[in-house]
């Protein structure tokens, strides 16, 4: 008799919670979870960008959005549903992967950009958003523990060290564009 008492009142219990999340109008709120903020180096959304060019040693490309959201070659055909997510999620991460570390000019005054991969850089890629470009970055050699990788940003003094998935991720775009 005590143990269905107890199963009865818990099941109350649990039903008058129900009711008070329903007047209530929402779930209580967890203060222990950290909101996201993208922290990347394009501040713009990157649902705005609708043009990107990728450029290694000699090979360019240029991409444009659709309007269906996916991406098409300068002139061309669609890029396929998988290649044109390896392009969104490289433009992604852009706007939310940020920097390791940010060493500005007086950091790097003296030393060749060759000591950093940029000369030539190993990959650049431009970001425009209508008729301007909104980011202009060059990425060049992996550090030391091959974790990170130099990245240059046209228009702004200093040196990133950003994690290698960024650089692997343009990459990888530019290449399944290439062998599309």
């Amino acid at each position: 008799m005590k143990r269905s008492l107890a199963w009865s009142l818990a099941a109350l219990l649990s039903v008058g919670y129900l009711c008070a999340m329903v007047v209530g109008g929402a779930l209580p709120e967890l203060r222990n979870r950290v909101k996201f903020e993208a922290r990347g180096v394009m501040t713009v959304a990157p649902e705005r960008i609708d043009r990107v060019e990728i450029e290694r040693g000699s090979a360019r490309v240029a991409l444009i959005r659709t309007g269906s959201g996916g991406w098409s070659r300068a002139g061309g055909d669609a890029l396929s549903v998988p290649v044109a997510a390896q392009v969104s999620l490289a433009v992604q991460y852009m706007h939310t992967a940020a920097p390791v570390r940010a060493m500005n000019a007086d950091e790097i005054r003296g030393i060749a950009p060759a000591e950093f991969g940029l000369a030539p850089p190993a990959l650049s890629v431009t970001l425009s958003a209508g008729p301007e470009p909104v980011l202009q970055a060059r990425f060049g050699a992996r550090n030391a523990e091959d974790l990170l990788q130099y990245m240059t940003l046209a228009g702004r003094d200093g040196l990133y060290l950003m994690s290698r998935f960024v650089g692997q991720q343009w990459d990888a775009a530019l290449e399944a564009v290439e062998r599309r």
